[in-house]
């Protein structure tokens, strides 16, 4: 049914990578049902020395998420040849149309991601939403847990992650105030954009001439709406609870400074009017032979059975399903007071 795709590197960027990386894609894999539900992690320019960052942390991943997830290395000298001299040390919009071109047909949706994000139903599974919807595009406003918070979850352990996810659903966190576009919503969209695998094909992926730094989600969305007519994109916050796992040194500091250069956002945001990209019809890598890298052969890590790659979360209880759905609720209707009060 759906296909997660995430990128990165394996450079050790932000508070714990390794762990957070852990705790997202150990997440994302207990929330696949289908056969063909399937994770991508798109590897970029990591060091030729050094292996893609799911192979160096496949220790600390549930069978479940090593039988699931499908691992793509990208060389820096590939990348370049795609996207020409850049000084950024990845590509997200190569990684994610390699995701996209090499994502499995038979899945109706694909869901562009980050792989420091938790991502829980509001009521019944994920599969149940995604069943419920219209094939659209659709976004999903994310909140911030702090360092702090999220540091002592057990990373292998995937119903501890569910059971922190309803903490946090019932703490009530602060909703994001909406931005003036009704069409991108909220600030890092790129953190959810759920859309069916057809219109990532149809707007002809993610724009590879942005070389540069930012405003990639942000376009990605302004085009998906453009496809779909929408005077105002849809949010899932009613279905989905969507978290960050923050990962900055200093809360006050910006991850990407201005120092870094930015891709133009008259350019590929504003001036946008049409919905497909301005890519080559080989984007995405397409015809070159990029091997998935199995992370999971015998799943024998630990003394590991098959039975430990079906192994299902518990249900929530009816109880704390509409606990959290009124929490959801109000916590939205509050976050709207306070962002109109400007407080």
């Amino acid at each position: 049914m759906i296909s997660i795709i995430v990128v990165g590197r394996n450079d050790g960027f932000g508070l714990n990578l390794a762990k957070r990386t852990a705790i997202s894609l150990n997440h994302f894999a207990s929330l696949c049902e289908d056969d063909d539900d399937e994770i991508i992690y798109v590897d970029c320019n990591t060091n030729e020395a050094e292996v893609t960052l799911t192979e160096s942390i496949a220790d600390t991943l549930t069978p479940k998420a090593r039988s699931v997830i499908k691992t793509f290395r990208v060389s820096g000298e590939q990348m370049q040849l795609a996207v020409g001299e850049t000084p950024m040390p990845i590509s997200d919009e190569l990684s994610r149309n390699i995701g996209i071109r090499r994502s499995n047909p038979n899945n109706q949706w694909i869901l562009n991601t980050n792989c420091d994000i938790l991502l829980s139903p509001v009521g019944g599974s994920f599969h149940e939403v995604l069943k419920s919807l219209t094939p659209c595009f659709y976004l999903c406003p994310r909140r911030g847990i702090p360092y702090e918070e999220w540091r002592t979850v057990n990373r292998m352990d995937s119903e501890a992650i569910s059971d922190f996810c309803d903490q946090m659903a019932l703490s009530a966190k602060r909703f994001p105030a909406e931005m003036s576009e009704p069409w991108r919503r909220f600030g890092s969209i790129g953190d959810f954009q759920l859309a069916p695998r057809s219109q990532w094909f149809d707007i002809g992926g993610c724009e590879e001439g942005m070389n540069l730094w930012g405003h990639s989600d942000v376009n990605n969305a302004k085009r998906l709406s453009i496809l779909n007519n929408y005077e105002k994109t849809p949010d899932l916050a009613k279905h989905i609870l969507l978290y960050h796992l923050d990962h900055n040194v200093k809360k006050s500091v910006s991850a990407n400074s201005d120092v870094i250069p930015h891709n133009d956002p008259k350019r590929w945001v504003e001036n946008i009017t049409e919905y497909h990209s301005s890519n080559a019809t080989s984007w995405g890598l397409d015809g070159v032979n990029l091997p998935s890298l199995p992370l999971c052969e015998s799943c024998q890590f630990r003394n590991e059975s098959n039975s430990d790659v079906t192994k299902k979360n518990k249900p929530r209880s009816k109880y704390t399903r509409l606990k959290i759905k009124a929490v959801n609720s109000f916590s939205r209707i509050i976050s709207r007071i306070m962002d109109r009060l400007k407080i």
